[in-house]
């Protein structure tokens, strides 16, 4: 506080007689007149000025009218008497704090200056909280830009709205010629589910970074993360170069100084603010298309086609379903492979949604038809693994066409344990026929009309089954009969007969070509 009085003794009363520190203030100095005050308070800027009105040189109307254009802030506080009432009003409306009338007691005096005080803390208090919001505001400026950019993203809004919120901001962006950069971190959650929380926000940040660096050292652009594994990239358009290729210098970067790979997806470039949302829903479409690469590429919304959704070709398709009630897994496995690379070999790739469609179905038929051969209880995995396809997490192509495989292996697999289970009964029935019956000659096709099939059908099962031909079986089985005969101390004659050979030397040597020996060499050697 300053004290301004051409009266000594007022000055030395106020300055010095009261005891201002007990009330928290510090007298800087004092002055006997305006033009002092002045030179004064130029010098220590107090908070708090106590002056008279009526001085010589410079009065305190002159002098309130400096301070308060140089110290705004500067509360004054006016000592007038009766007759200076009309002065005092005066120094009022030029913006003094509050005035005292002479004669003045020192408590009027303290009265007065703590009420200057208590405005200032109060002032500044509000100063302060002021300043706090500022600081507050921008430590959040990046994430009201996040989310400014977010609605923007999501929803169109007219271009006043637009802009006026892009002002507040302060966007360091061009205000025209944008496009929408959306890039996923290809199979994140894999990759990082055992990691520490810090580390998987390390390795968000790196990316983060590397993407803004190469977009920042071709254009002006805002990167932000709009889910666990996905950024978006608001950049406006090259002056030189495509959009594509910054894309790709993005891609390689982060292949080159991470650990990591990503799919990109470009939107069309837009001219205003407004915009922004249809490059980003473009944005969208394209980064569904690295479904065909499994990621690791860039995809721009003018490279996708608008057209029909694919369709298989009929005769694959019948092939296939034919192939899968067969159990046929490798050319069931063939024809799956034909499919997808038709799907692929398009000028134009068809919609990764469209293609998912085309292939859910196809799965759904695939079940179906298994579902024909098998029965509840088989078709429990199958059933299981039908989800899983219509649930795949990364949905890529290369998975897509590793589901509908694994769906083929499953189902063929048990048709073939059916078909082997089915087959091994039919050939021991022959067999326990054969076994009863080693004395009747009876050919394949009399064999194959005790299970109603066609001789040739029933020499291959048998031959798949058992590993050799029905002759020879039956042949195997006659010398077998015949050793345990021969042990039983039956004659050789006997013996040919009962096995259904009618020639005696004929039996020997088959006998012979099984075991080695002739039959009285055999009796000879292990009868006894």
């Amino acid at each position: 506080m300053c004290v301004i009085d051409d009266i000594k003794t007022v000055v030395d009363g106020i300055a010095n007689q009261i005891p201002w520190s007990l009330h928290g203030i510090r007298v800087v100095g004092s002055a006997s007149n305006g033009e002092k005050g002045i030179e004064l308070i130029r010098e220590t800027k107090p908070h708090i000025v106590l002056t008279d009105i009526r001085m010589p040189r410079m009065n305190g109307l002159d002098m309130t009218r400096w301070v308060l254009s140089e110290f705004p802030r500067t509360k004054i506080v006016f000592l007038s008497g009766y007759t200076d009432f009309d002065y005092a009003q005066q120094a009022i409306q030029l913006g003094a704090f509050d005035y005292i009338l002479k004669p003045f007691t020192p408590q009027k005096i303290i009265d007065a200056v703590l009420k200057a005080k208590a405005s200032i803390e109060e002032e500044l208090g509000s100063q302060q909280r002021f300043h706090e919001m500022e600081r507050k505001l921008r430590e959040s400026l990046p994430y009201l830009r996040q989310e400014y950019f977010q609605l923007l993203l999501q929803f169109p809004t007219t271009p006043e709205q637009a802009a006026k919120r892009w002002d507040f901001l302060n966007i360091a962006l061009e205000r025209e010629q944008f496009v929408v950069m959306l890039t996923e971190i290809d199979q994140f959650a894999e990759l990082t589910h055992k990691l520490p929380v810090q580390e998987v926000e390390l390795i968000r940040f790196t990316l983060h970074n590397i993407l803004e660096e190469t977009i920042g050292n071709v254009t002006k652009g805002f990167v932000f993360r709009d889910h666990s594994h996905r950024f978006v990239a608001v950049f406006n358009s090259p002056d030189s170069g495509s959009a594509e290729r910054l894309a790709e210098q993005c891609r390689e970067n982060i292949e080159s100084y991470s650990r990591y790979t990503v799919s990109l997806g470009l939107g069309e470039n837009v001219h205003h603010i407004h915009e922004i949302s249809y490059s980003y829903t473009q944005a969208m479409t394209a980064l569904s298309y690295n479904f065909y690469t499994g990621g690791n590429s860039v995809y721009g919304y003018q490279h996708v086609d608008h057209q029909t959704a694919p369709r298989f070709s009929t005769e694959k398709e019948k092939e296939l379903f034919y192939c899968l009630r067969s159990g046929n897994l490798h050319k069931a496995q063939e024809l799956v492979d034909e499919l997808f690379d038709e799907t692929v070999s398009v000028p134009v790739p068809y919609a990764p949604e469209a293609v998912k469609v085309m292939y859910d179905e196809l799965a759904f038929m695939m079940n179906r038809v298994f579902a024909e051969k098998l029965t509840t209880e088989e078709m429990k995995p199958l059933e299981a693994h039908l989800l899983h396809i219509k649930n795949l997490h990364s949905y890529k192509l290369t998975e897509l066409k590793g589901g509908i495989n694994e769906l083929c292996r499953i189902g063929c697999e048990v048709i073939q344990q059916r078909q082997k289970e089915e087959a091994n009964q039919v050939v021991e029935q022959v067999i326990a026929h054969i076994r009863q019956h080693l004395d009747v000659n009876l050919t394949v096709n009399d064999y194959a009309k005790l299970v109603y099939l066609s001789g040739s059908y029933f020499a291959n099962l048998f031959k798949k089954v058992r590993g050799m031909t029905v002759g020879q079986f039956v042949t195997t089985e006659r010398m077998e009969r015949a050793k345990a005969l021969l042990l039983e101390g039956r004659q050789v004659q006997e013996i040919a007969q009962a096995l259904g050979y009618e020639d005696r030397p004929y039996f020997s040597e088959l006998f012979k070509k099984h075991t080695g020996m002739t039959p009285s060499e055999f009796k000879q050697q292990y009868a006894n």
